[in-house]
C-alpha cells in the first residue's frame, strides 16, 4: 500500500540527519532520466515553486501508474523524484484516493522552504489529478 510505503519511507528519511537529508534529496535528483523538451509544456509544470518542475504521467495497460519528473533544481528534481517513487507502479484507483494530508508521514516538508512546500504540495495534487483522469 501507498500509505504504508511513504510511512516506511519517512522512517528511513528521519534516520539521516540535517544536511544528509538534503544530501539524499540531491543523490535522488541525479537518478532522474531527462524529459524530453517536447513535454517541459505549462500543462505539465508545476506551478507555485521557486524552481520549474514538470511531471507526465498516466495510467499503462495493467492500470499501474507511471509518473515521470524532470527540473532545474536538485532538491526540487530530488523530492519529486522520491514522491513518485512511492507512486509508480501503485493501482490507479489508490493513487486516486489520496490526498496530500497523506504524505505527511514523509516528513520531507520541514526540510524545505515555504514556496518549496507550496510546490510539492501541487506536485501531489497533480499527481492524484492524473490518477483521477
Amino acid at each position: 500500500m501507498i500509505i504504508d510505503s511513504i510511512k516506511e519511507t519517512g522512517e528511513n528519511l528521519a534516520m539521516l540527519e540535517g544536511h544528509d537529508r538534503l544530501q539524499y534529496l540531491v543523490d535522488k535528483a541525479k537518478e532522474v532520466d531527462p524529459l524530453p523538451e517536447s513535454a517541459k509544456t505549462e500543462n505539465n509544470r508545476i506551478h507555485g515553486c521557486a524552481s520549474k518542475l514538470w511531471i507526465i504521467g498516466g495510467a499503462d495497460a495493467e492500470n499501474k501508474m507511471r509518473y515521470q519528473v524532470d527540473g532545474d533544481a536538485f532538491i526540487t528534481k530530488g523530492t519529486a523524484k522520491l514522491v513518485t517513487d512511492i507512486v509508480n507502479g501503485a493501482e490507479k484507483s489508490e493513487v486516486a484516493e489520496l490526498t496530500v494530508d497523506s504524505f505527511t508521514p514523509l516528513g520531507i516538508k520541514e526540510l524545505l522552504t515555504m514556496q518549496r512546500q507550496n510546490g510539492l504540495g501541487e506536485l501531489i495534487t497533480r499527481i492524484i489529478r492524473i490518477a483521477n483522469d
